[in-house]
């Protein structure tokens, strides 16, 4: 542990003697120390501006799950008695510091809020000048992101101090709220919108909103809404976070066994279509670790929506103040706010081209927003077409095509009839893993030596959902080897309307000589379920149009 005396600190007058900073193992020395744990626990009940993403449960949960992915820091100062004053919580991506390396608050992308934790806000003041003052000697060179500061949290010290304000960007972000004291909550809950798609959900059968507060039962529904939460996340952003970060499951589940999440599930005839692991902040419950909807039901039915009031409505029986929706500009959000609060991005940084560049993005985010844009979406508007321009590129690249931006004939669209005596020829006793709307499938879709990207795949896959599609695939080895889109026949086309088509049809490399077995099983389950309907098939891939051809014709 090192201890600094500071007594010359450039940019503000007052001087904080004992200001501590540990960082790596011996954090994790101070997190095993009981009166350490008891101070802790102390000043983020003490704390009027802390939150949950503070407390020492959810910040020691985060550091021992990801210690080998991040090196924590810890700020922190004592007052008599060794009583703690003062604490900020960090961390740096990586095993060993690194210089210029960011500085980031404990939890990451796992907490919403990040901020420090003190005993007041004259003294909120004193520590975070004093603890970041001390950071940037011993970390040279790497900002400090926060990443939504809370309201009440101390911030005058950023706005008004000369030395302060030339490296401190702030941005101000809308936070929707829904309070359970609010007169017009039962209104809310009442709204003719949400009736509506209550009831059509309710001509479905049962439906029933279940508090998850087993850990064995939170532990056994996990998986299956980890899988729907990455193919959301995957369609719209291109993100897996469970995928990507398998220790993310490990976290929730810690904070759930500690009584920090709060989970909910909408189902009904017992299926889950919709879900939410919210976090528990003293009196709040903040929207964040988990927040899914089938996109089987998405369009006709929202049970996204249905859900957050239907938990809105269970919240305010509950000892809840607030129901937080937290930032982020999403429509739905505002449809269920009775009120709203600002929270503050707060970036510190001493190099001159990181504060330009965040003083730039910050003007061009508050002129979208002016103009009725929502920044995120049109970040993500932009990255994707970067991303899909990169991908597409070393696509063509790697076939060998060197016109990378002539234009591509467009492939011809066939329709084929499928009739039963084409499927007497296809081996049945063949056996193969043919799943029905199984999104982990989907999610092993491989964009490798195809034009079409992962993220477009993803997208499209969940357009289908929406628009009532339902999906067969083909799956072994943690590969997609085929899958088939059903759908009804539009009118004016050589199909009759309402007749069952598949449409969309993928077949990985590796699975081309099974494809004839899958398209006549795929085949068979249509007929079956449209009482002998013959399904029609809609084709533009030659590669599978020949396989078609073995089992019907042309039309």
């Amino acid at each position: 542990m090192q201890t600094i005396v500071d007594h010359d600190i450039a940019t503000s007058p007052i001087v904080v003697k004992g200001l501590e900073i540990c960082v790596g193992k011996d954090v994790f020395e101070l997190l095993s120390d009981q009166d350490f744990q008891s101070g802790w626990d102390a000043l983020y009940e003490a704390c009027p501006w802390g939150t949950v993403f503070q407390s020492r449960g959810f910040v020691g949960a985060w550091y021992r799950t990801y210690r080998e992915r991040y090196l924590p820091v810890l700020a922190l100062t004592r007052g008599p008695g060794g009583r703690l004053t003062g604490l900020l919580a960090l961390a740096q991506a990586g095993a060993q510091p690194a210089a210029g390396a960011p500085l980031l608050g404990a939890g990451h992308f796992e907490a919403e809020y990040q901020c420090w934790l003190a005993d007041g806000q004259a003294q909120g003041e004193v520590f975070i000048t004093a603890a970041l003052e001390q950071l940037g000697r011993r970390f040279a060179r790497s900002p400090v992101l926060f990443r939504f500061l809370p309201p009440g949290a101390p911030l005058d010290w950023a706005r008004t101090d000369p030395g302060w304000r030339s490296r401190c960007v702030l941005q101000a972000a809308r936070r929707p709220l829904m309070e359970m004291d609010d007169p017009g909550l039962p209104k809310l809950f009442r709204k003719s919108e949400f009736m509506n798609k209550l009831n059509r959900l309710r001509r479905l059968g049962e439906v029933r909103l279940e508090r998850v507060t087993d850990a064995g039962a939170f532990s056994a529904v996990l998986g299956e809404l980890a899988v729907q939460y990455d193919f959301r996340q995957g369609a719209l952003y291109n993100k897996n976070r469970f995928r990507e970060n398998p220790r993310k499951a490990i976290f929730l589940q810690e904070l759930f066994e500690q009584g920090i999440v709060h989970a909910t599930v909408l189902k009904v005839n017992g299926e889950i279509i919709a879900a939410i692991a919210a976090i528990i902040s003293k009196d709040w419950v903040h929207l964040g670790g988990i927040n899914i909807h089938s996109p089987m039901y998405a369009n006709y039915y929202s049970p996204g929506f249905v859900h957050f009031i239907m938990l809105g409505q269970l919240l305010s029986k509950e000892d809840v103040a607030c129901f937080d929706l937290t930032p982020g500009g999403d429509s739905y959000k505002e449809r269920m706010a009775t009120t709203h609060d600002y929270v503050y991005e707060l970036v510190v940084s001493n190099k001159l081209s990181f504060f330009f560049k965040k003083q730039i993005k910050n003007k061009i985010h508050n002129r979208l927003i002016r103009a009725g844009l929502r920044p995120m979406s049109v970040e993500l508007a932009i990255r994707k077409k970067i991303y899909l321009l990169k991908k597409k590129t070393g696509a063509l690249l790697s076939s060998g095509l060197s016109l990378l931006f002539s234009k591509i004939p467009e492939p011809k669209t066939k329709f084929y009839n499928i009739p039963v005596a084409g499927l007497a020829q296809i081996d049945t006793n063949v056996s193969l893993n043919i799943s029905y709307n199984k999104l982990e499938d989907l999610l092993n879709y491989e964009d490798s030596g195809s034009l079409r990207t992962r993220w477009e795949f993803l997208s499209e896959a969940m357009r289908r959902f929406e628009s009532g599609e339902r999906c067969y695939t083909w799956g072994a080895g943690g590969r997609l080897l085929a899958c088939a889109w059903q759908g009804a026949a539009r009118a004016g086309g050589p199909v009759p309307e309402g007749a069952p088509v598949l449409r969309g049809l993928y077949c990985h490399r590796t699975g081309r000589s099974g494809l004839a077995n899958f398209l006549a099983a795929v085949a068979r389950k249509v007929i079956q379920a449209s009482k002998g309907k013959q399904p029609a098939v809609i084709c533009s891939d030659k590669a599978i149009g020949k396989v078609l051809k073995q089992l019907g014709t042309v039309l």
